[in-house]
């Protein structure tokens, strides 16, 4: 999933302003997209927020950064998701795809929700409901019908996205090129900003409110009318120049309304409990919202574009690990903050150890996992030399 290759052939399908050969901006974004997600999931702690656990004394400013990131984290990991899978129809076959995409993803995302995501709920709701539970009895009952994702959704979730867009090239490679252009060609000029967002807010002001965003797989309906399209945008626009020209062209009135609609949304939940808010005033943050989403993606995949060219090491280093923070990373913050809150120190002031420590704790896991699997590879050579024959 690190490695991203340019198209070759025909002018208007090779991707401006870089040579032919791994995309460096989308490995960064990668990286910081889940680094952002671990300091949201600490900030969840802190702000007025339901959560596993919050602390005693809430902070409403610790919300900014659940405003600032939330409404378009999620779909620029999923529009570079749709360019890394893009990419791998370059030099594979739907079927090693969709087979070296199940393996990549759905042994993580199983044995994190039987292993990973039971002690969040367990210490989380541990004073309610489980005091009286061992472990194992909960972990029993969890089994046998209170199984949850949590923030492992986003793997599943990816995971059928790329089923479906492998699933696409059957009809023929014809198929995503037509969509691709066509998408191309609608995305210019004032319909790149215009487009998208009115989706979006006729998405958000129409599903969310039936619905919601359940993380249930087969009932997230607002969801995947959100996810699947950023999917699908960023596979069919990878290689297309004119749209990486057009919002290079557009980036800075893009920076703008990003600014300007997050300043608004930031003023409002500081000053207005969103169950205060009449009806047409939902709406129109609803659209708000949607802007700010649609124009902070395009904001960072343009500057991202310009700024970022080069290989960096840290970068490499971190996109291999990644899938490892990710994975883990929610539980250790959970029973981190089990332990200081039992202990009276679930403070504003303990976000920073928090945050450092899941980080540390996430690394040593990958370390850990590195080394198991260097050894498992050395046994299993050594084991191969001793079987052949003398």
């Amino acid at each position: 999933m690190s490695k991203i290759f340019l198209k070759n052939g025909c002018a208007q399908m090779s991707l401006p302003m870089a040579e032919q050969g791994r995309r460096h901006e989308i490995d960064f974004l990668r990286v910081a997209s889940f680094g952002l997600l671990i300091l949201f999931h600490t900030s969840l702690l802190y702000g007025t927020r339901s959560w596993h656990l919050n602390s005693d004394d809430p902070n409403r400013v610790v919300d900014l950064i659940a405003v600032a990131s939330h409404p378009w984290r999620m779909s620029l990991l999923f529009f570079i998701s749709g360019i890394v899978t893009a990419s791998l129809f370059e030099r594979r076959s739907a079927g090693e795809i969709r087979s070296a995409r199940s393996r990549q993803l759905l042994p993580p995302f199983i044995f994190g929700v039987l292993f990973i995501v039971p002690p969040q709920i367990y210490v989380g709701q541990y004073d309610s409901f489980w005091e009286r539970m061992t472990y194992w009895e909960f972990w029993t009952y969890y089994i046998h019908g209170g199984i949850q994702f949590e923030h492992l959704w986003f793997l599943l979730y990816l995971w059928f996205y790329t089923l479906v867009w492998s699933l696409m090239h059957r009809f023929g490679p014809h198929v995503p090129d037509k969509l691709s252009a066509s998408l191309a060609g609608t995305l210019r000029g004032r319909w790149l900003l215009l487009l998208p967002v009115l989706y979006l807010t006729a998405a958000r002001t129409t599903l969310y409110p039936a619905f919601g965003e359940t993380l249930d797989f087969m009932h997230d309906y607002c969801a995947h009318a959100v996810y699947l399209p950023m999917f699908l945008a960023g596979a069919l626009l990878a290689g297309h120049a004119s749209f990486w020209q057009e919002i290079d062209r557009c980036k800075w009135r893009c920076a703008l309304i990003s600014l300007f609609s997050g300043t608004l949304l930031a003023a409002v939940v500081l000053t207005l409990p969103r169950d205060q808010w009449p009806p047409e005033m939902l709406i129109a943050m609803r659209m708000i919202r949607s802007m700010f989403q649609w124009c902070t993606l395009l904001t960072i995949l343009a500057f991202a574009r310009r700024l970022i060219t080069r290989p960096n090491p840290v970068v490499a280093y971190l996109n291999r690990a990644v899938l490892t923070y990710y994975v883990l990373h929610q539980t250790f913050i959970v029973l981190l903050a089990y332990l200081l809150k039992h202990s009276g120190l679930l403070q504003l002031w303990s976000s920073i150890p928090v945050l450092l420590a899941t980080c540390l704790l996430c690394a040593m896991s990958y370390e850990l996992k590195r080394f198991l699997s260097a050894l498992a590879n050395r046994l299993h050579r050594s084991s191969g030399l001793a079987d052949q024959p003398s």
